[in-house]
C-alpha cells in the first residue's frame, strides 16, 4: 500500500469488500468473485459462509450491471490457478503495482442459480429525547446499536440458532439503559438525543444506511453518531477504546469523557488495521459527512494478567463471532458494559451541550463529505 495515497498498514474503506462491489458496479462489471484470506479479512471462512448462506437482504434501489457476487477461498483459487500454470502469490504481487492490468486466467465456471425475490419490510426502532435549548433542539446526537443478527444457519454441534448475544444484543441493551438513565435523571443536553436500534446491520448496514439516506431530520442537523456494537461483557478495564477518534474532533470529546470515568484511552491498533471502522452502523453516516465514534472494548482488564483481554477477544473471534456459540456465557458480567455506557453517556452530553457541531480532521477521507453535508439537506 502506498502511504502517500492510503494510510500504511491501516485499512481504509477502499480495502473493504463492500467498496469492491460498489466500484465493480460503477465500472460496469457483470459479477465479482471475492478471494477470502483469513488473515486479510480478520475472520474465518465460517463467518463468510454463515453471512452469505440463505436469504440475502438488500435495500430496494435502481439495478446496476452487477448480477452476481460471491466468495472463493484463497486455497481453492490457488489450486485452480496452478492447474493453469499460474502462481497466486506472484499474481498478488503484480496486482500491488500501479501499472497492473487484469490478465485472463483461462478459468471458466458454468453454474445455474435460481433465486426467489420477495419484498419485505424491517423496522428501525427510534426514539427522541428533546433538547432543552430551543435554539439547538432541532439538532441531534445519535446513540445507536443494531438489534438484528443472522437467524437460523446450518447446525454447529446441533445448534442452528444465531443468538448474537455479544453481537449485538449487548449493545442494544446498553443504549436502552442509557436512554432510561437520561429519562429517569431528568438530564437533557441542549441538543436532542436520538436513540436508534437499527435493523439489517449484518446484511450490510441496511437499517443505518436507509436512515442516513432518508433521515427523519436533515443530515446537517445530525451533529454526531455514537455507536455501540458489542458491549464489554468480559469484565471491568482500566482503559477504553473507540474507532473514529482519529477522524474528527470527537476524539478529544471521547478522551475527556473517559478521563471523567477514571479510564485511559488506548488506541485500537488492531481495529484500525482490520478496518473495523467501516463495519458498523456509524459508517453510513460517515460516508454522508456526519462524524461518528464506534465504542470498543479496552485491553487492560482489571484483576487479570497482561494479554488476558486480547486472548478473550481472539477466542471470541475464532469460536463465537457470527456463529451459534455467541450466547450468554455464565461468566459474563455487566461491569465493563457499565463503564462503556457511562463514557458514552458523558460523550453524548458533551456533544449535545457543545457550542458547535464536531468537525472532521483535515486528514480524514470524509472531510469533503462533511463540507457537502453542512451546505446540503
Amino acid at each position: 500500500r502506498n502511504p502517500a495515497i492510503f494510510r500504511g498498514r491501516i485499512l481504509t474503506y477502499y480495502g473493504r469488500w463492500t467498496y469492491k462491489l460498489e466500484e465493480a458496479a460503477r465500472r460496469g462489471a457483470a459479477g465479482v468473485l471475492l478471494v477470502h484470506n483469513d488473515t486479510m479479512a480478520t475472520y474465518g471462512w465460517s463467518t463468510v459462509r454463515n453471512s452469505w448462506t440463505g436469504d440475502q437482504v438488500r435495500l430496494v434501489k435502481p439495478p446496476t450491471s452487477l448480477a452476481l457476487a460471491g466468495w472463493i477461498t484463497q486455497s481453492a483459487l490457488t489450486t485452480l490457478l496452478a492447474a493453469k500454470g499460474m502462481d497466486f502469490g506472484a499474481m498478488m504481487t503484480a496486482a500491488s503495482r500501479n501499472d497492473f492490468r487484469p490478465v485472463p486466467t483461462g478459468i471458466t465456471v458454468r453454474a445455474q442459480v435460481r433465486s426467489t425475490v420477495r419484498f419485505s419490510s424491517a423496522a428501525n426502532v427510534v426514539a427522541r429525547l428533546p433538547g432543552r435549548d430551543p435554539a439547538l433542539t432541532a439538532e441531534a446526537v445519535l446513540v445507536t446499536a443494531h438489534y438484528d443478527h443472522l437467524g437460523i444457519v446450518q447446525p454447529v454441534a446441533g445448534d442452528s440458532i444465531m443468538n448474537g448475544a455479544l453481537d449485538n444484543a449487548s449493545g442494544t441493551a446498553s443504549i436502552l439503559a442509557i436512554a432510561e438513565a437520561f429519562v429517569r435523571s431528568g438530564v437533557r443536553p441542549r441538543r436532542s438525543l436520538i436513540f436508534a436500534a437499527f435493523t439489517g446491520e449484518e446484511q450490510g448496514l441496511l437499517g443505518s444506511g436507509a436512515f442516513a439516506q432518508r433521515p427523519p431530520i436533515p443530515l446537517r442537523q445530525v451533529a454526531a453518531v455514537l455507536n455501540l456494537d458489542e458491549a464489554n461483557l468480559y469484565g471491568p478495564t482500566r482503559d477504553i477504546s473507540v474507532l473514529g477518534g482519529d477522524q474528527s474532533s470527537m476524539g478529544a470529546v471521547f478522551a475527556r469523557a473517559a478521563r471523567a470515568e477514571g479510564l485511559r484511552v488506548t488506541p485500537d491498533e488492531s481495529g484500525l488495521i482490520q478496518g473495523s471502522y467501516f463495519r458498523s452502523d456509524h459508517f453510513p453516516f460517515a460516508r454522508a459527512g456526519v462524524p461518528g465514534l464506534a465504542f470498543e472494548i479496552g485491553d487492560d482488564a482489571t484483576g487479570q494478567p497482561a494479554g488476558w483481554m486480547a486472548e478473550q477477544k481472539a477466542i471470541y473471534g475464532r469460536d463465537r463471532y457470527h456463529q451459534p456459540a455467541d450466547e450468554i456465557l455464565p461468566w459474563y458480567t455487566v461491569a465493563g458494559a457499565l463503564q462503556q455506557a457511562r463514557v458514552l453517556a458523558r460523550a453524548a452530553l458533551m456533544l449535545g451541550d457543545a457550542a458547535s457541531q464536531p468537525t472532521w480532521n483535515a486528514t480524514s477521507e470524509f472531510r469533503q463529505a462533511g463540507e457537502a453535508r453542512r451546505h446540503g439537506n
